[in-house]
């Protein structure tokens, strides 16, 4: 088939956003003549605009309103598009790019969406975040641990290995998205995400004195995906003291706080405080000067993988399987209790999956990669 232009629907998070990159990249090697337009909202804007295989980049504010949603479809209607794959999986994704009429419209049939897709693919379980345990089921794991005398706490408790045995299995999401791809002529085997930065602007320089190594504390998403502040703090202590690294403290506005607990208790010789001061792009510039990231499961997981650094991630109420950072170069932290993944902001017991994961455990990943750098 021959497409001249090609639509591709961005999803919202940046973490996800990478996660598409390696269907994005597939296309451009099955259609060499598209051009590929990315539309995206603001806060990815210039996330897209690093990728090589990135010929447009056209930016909507997300609205629910009918005026602006039909001016924004007379916009995408000006591009021409012979095609369009919809990366997220909601209603009002499909509902822009249907109302603009290109003529191919690919994208997962859920959300009652199907009748506005040209290809409407069922999405298979395996990309799902499907928790082993309820919340229910997880809370009287808890009460058995603690020594509480219900005969369910107790059932739930001693099954808890064989719940977690037959749980279906997990499929990265990038597999998913290049399903898509594949829906429009592209090969569907995996590949790294790759972005390309220009040169480093004069002020984006960082100190180079000491190697310097990124540190990640914070996950949007909720507490259960963060390790204990604490264990960051001592861990980043101790990888100080043994290679005279410092570390650059990154992350978003609501990190802040964070980082500058983690600045305080390392000092200004071993510890420089971005967190919350760096647009993305910024972000992007200072990870580009890191010979790596040590992280929970986050967007700038992702970013420093697509930047071709390696990280070293901890993993806690997710699954390494679905959205882990891929490639070996990169390290996965992870210890999965019974109840693990259950894929919620909050641990409704004692997070014991994120304290299993012990300072040692992380220093010793840290210097197995910083050493092969």
């Amino acid at each position: 088939m021959s497409l001249r232009r090609i639509l591709i629907r961005s999803t919202n998070w940046l973490g996800d956003a990478v996660m598409t990159m390696p269907a994005i990249q597939r296309l451009k090697q099955a259609h060499p003549q598209a051009q590929l337009a990315i539309l995206t909202g603001p806060k990815l804007a210039d996330l897209w605009r690093l990728h090589p295989d990135a010929s447009e980049v056209i930016v909507h504010e997300p609205s629910n309103c009918p005026f602006v949603l039909l001016r924004q479809a007379r916009e995408l209607r000006r591009g021409n598009f012979d095609a369009a794959v919809i990366f997220p999986n909601s209603w009002r994704s499909a509902l822009s790019v249907w109302l603009a009429g290109i003529p191919r419209r690919v994208g997962f049939r859920g959300h009652a969406r199907a009748w506005m897709l040209t290809d409407a693919l069922e999405e298979s379980s395996d990309y799902r975040t499907r928790p082993v345990m309820s919340e229910g089921e997880i809370r009287k794991l808890g009460a058995a641990k603690s020594g509480a005398s219900s005969q369910l706490a107790v059932d739930i408790h001693s099954q808890a290995g064989s719940l977690r045995h037959a749980a279906p299995g997990f499929r990265h999401h990038a597999f998913r998205h290049l399903e898509l791809a594949a829906r429009v002529g592209a090969d569907a085997t995996p590949c790294p995400p790759r972005l390309q930065l220009g040169p480093l602007p004069p002020n984006a320089c960082l100190p180079k004195d000491r190697p310097l190594l990124a540190l990640n504390a914070g996950a949007e998403y909720g507490p259960a995906k963060r390790w204990p502040l604490d264990r960051f703090i001592a861990a980043a202590k101790m990888m100080a003291e043994r290679r005279r690294v410092r570390w650059v403290i990154i992350g978003g506005p609501k990190d802040a706080d964070l980082g500058d607990q983690i600045a305080a208790a390392l000092g200004g010789q071993h510890a420089l405080n971005l967190a919350g001061q760096t647009t993305l792009l910024g972000l992007c510039h200072v990870l580009s000067q890191c010979r790596l990231l040590l992280t929970n499961d986050s967007g700038p997981m992702h970013l420093a993988a697509a930047l071709g650094k390696p990280v070293v991630a901890i993993f806690g109420s997710t699954e390494p399987a679905l959205t882990g950072p891929g490639g070996p170069r990169h390290v996965v932290l992870r210890h999965a209790p019974p109840c693990s993944p259950c894929f919620l902001r909050e641990c409704p017991i004692d997070f014991r999956c994120m304290t299993a994961i012990t300072v040692e455990e992380v220093v010793k990943a840290t210097e197995r990669v910083f050493s092969s750098q």
